[in-house]
Parts: structure tokens; sequence; C-alpha cells
């Protein structure tokens, strides 16, 4: 019987440790969440923070316009414990380039 729930078990315990990256929410006017969990996937900070503000830019760039304003949040967790990142971003315009009179 343990044996037939072992692989049920060891599939529950590899699902449970995958990171997971939310989708981009509106919180406002031009204003998006995205928040990223490592589960118990060893990633640094730096790794955590620059994961999370690459799927906000590609989400700006997905809709033609450029990431403004980013602001960081985390759950502060330590040691092995599951770390969260989430950003808090707008999407501004992509200003068209000035050209130079001569």
């Amino acid at each position: 019987m343990l044996a037939r729930l072992a692989p049920a078990a060891a599939l529950f315990f590899l699902l449970a440790a995958c990171s997971s990256m939310s989708e981009v929410t509106s919180v406002g006017k031009d204003t998006y969440s995205v928040t990223y969990s490592s589960g118990t996937q060893l990633l640094t900070w730096v790794e955590l923070k620059n994961q999370t503000l690459q799927r906000a830019e590609q989400y700006c760039q997905s809709i033609g316009r450029k990431l403004q304003k980013p602001k960081i949040t985390s759950n502060h967790a330590t040691g092995l414990g599951s770390k969260r990142a989430t950003v808090t971003f707008e999407c501004g315009a992509i200003e068209p380039p000035k050209e130079d009179k001569q």
C-alpha cells in the first residue's frame, strides 16, 4: 500500500517545490503588478527580483510601451523559506526619437 503512495507523494513534493510567476494584473490606470515566488528553489534575492522585473518589462513591451517607475517589495524570507517579490509598475508611452535641427 505504501509503495503505491510513494510516487504520488514524490510528485506532490516536486510540484510544491516549483517556483511560480503570477499573471500581470492591472491595479490602476497604466499601473500593473506581478509577483514571483521561488518555492523551495534556491534563488538569491537579486535573481528573484531581476526575474520579476524582466517579466514586467516583457509585459510592457508586449503592449508597445516601456517599463516605468518599478517598485519592488518582498516578503523578506530568509534561509530555505520561499522568497517572494512583487513589482508594481507603470507602462508608459515610448517617446519617438527627437530629430536634430541643422
